[in-house]
């Protein structure tokens, strides 16, 4: 009989359990991606917390510099930049305005390519030179942006803004209370996991700084060596691709690509010489982040190899957009971890 109540009682406890995450989560939904990315800036950042802390600084005060320094690092480049590119808009636009009415003229630069320039003088002619040609395809493209997601862009920018200040107050209250969210991790992943629970704690830590590392500041950083090649090579509206280059590099694939095309854009403005410029400073930047710098801090953060971490990445970013970044390879390192101590555990009751 008090077998019977007892599994009654744990069952119950289970489904009361459940049920409250379940309606905690559905009334934060709003603000459930704020958290994520507070939680992961928090764990990048939580060594330098503690550093700090190390020094005789307070743990608030600490904490309250991080998120600042976060708030700046972030906010303050992308504000000067998205300035600087929204200055060259009204160019843009310009020159927007006179193709639709005019076309675009061929460039003398495609003329001049051995044994293709005709051919492409001829395509280009066609389909960017002739204006009704030209509109129709803009046309095109404008009706496809308008039926996606071109009529919320107001409201999509609203809602970054407010998930990235919510995400930077998390990082001051999650490292403010950084010694008892540990110790409450620990324990209850000692609670379902057992001894497992060290090394998933520590394998999905890795995963989300080494991601962190690998993705978002190599990406940057490419952004930043790939505009400065912009600058250099006099490449029509540096600042906005710039902007773009940057944020595009974060997710793996995209930025060579965006390179290849601003390199023929600069081919046909400004010359062989100045596209040679973009297309070896980008190469270098991308060859060396890519293929060295990011595959050691993604997966040299923890023993999980760069295949399993790329793709899952790539999952991730399918399954839950921008998030999915990260959430993708916490997750492989968890399922790995799991997988690894399973197998330990087997191995040695033989």
């Amino acid at each position: 009989m008090d077998e019977n109540r007892s599994r009654t009682q744990y069952i119950g406890t289970f489904i009361f359990v459940c049920a409250v995450l379940l309606f905690s989560a559905w009334i934060e939904q709003s603000f459930l991606f704020a958290f994520v990315w507070g939680g992961i800036l928090s764990i990048t950042t939580y060594p330098l917390h503690r550093r700090l802390t190390g020094r005789g600084m307070g743990t608030r005060m600490a904490a309250g510099l991080i998120a600042s320094g976060i708030f700046a690092l972030l906010a303050v480049p992308m504000i000067a930049m998205a300035v600087r590119a929204g200055m060259e808009v009204p160019s843009l636009m310009a020159w927007g305005r006179d193709a639709l009415h005019e076309g675009i003229p061929v460039s003398p630069q495609v003329e001049e390519i051995p044994r293709f320039g005709s051919r492409l003088s001829a395509l280009w002619q066609r389909y960017l030179s002739d204006p009704d040609e030209l509109r129709h395809w803009t046309g095109v493209a404008s009706r496809m942006f308008a039926t996606s997601d071109g009529r919320a862009l107001p409201h999509r920018v609203m809602e970054m803004t407010e998930t990235f200040v919510i995400a930077t107050l998390s990082v001051y209250f999650f490292l403010a209370a950084s010694q008892a969210l540990a110790s409450d991790i620990r324990a209850v992943g000692r609670r379902f996991l057992g001894d497992r629970a060290g090394d998933v704690i520590y394998n999905t830590v890795g995963a989300v700084r080494g991601t962190v590392a690998g993705l978002v500041l190599v990406g940057l950083g490419q952004g930043v060596l790939v505009g400065a090649g912009y600058f250099i090579a006099g490449t029509p509206h540096p600042a906005l691709l710039t902007l773009l280059t940057a944020v595009v590099s974060v997710i793996p694939f995209c930025g060579p690509v965006l390179l290849c095309a601003t390199v023929l854009m600069t081919f046909a403005t400004n010359g062989m010489m100045q596209a040679i410029i973009v297309g070896v400073i980008g190469t270098i930047a991308y060859g060396v982040g890519d293929h060295f710098v990011r595959p050691k801090l993604i997966s040299g953060s923890t023993s999980i190899p760069f295949l399993a971490v790329l793709t899952a990445i790539l999952g991730g970013l399918h399954v839950f957009g921008l998030l999915g970044l990260f959430i993708g390879p916490a997750v492989i390192a968890v399922a790995l971890s799991l997988w690894r101590t399973a197998a330990e555990e087997e191995r040695a009751t033989r």
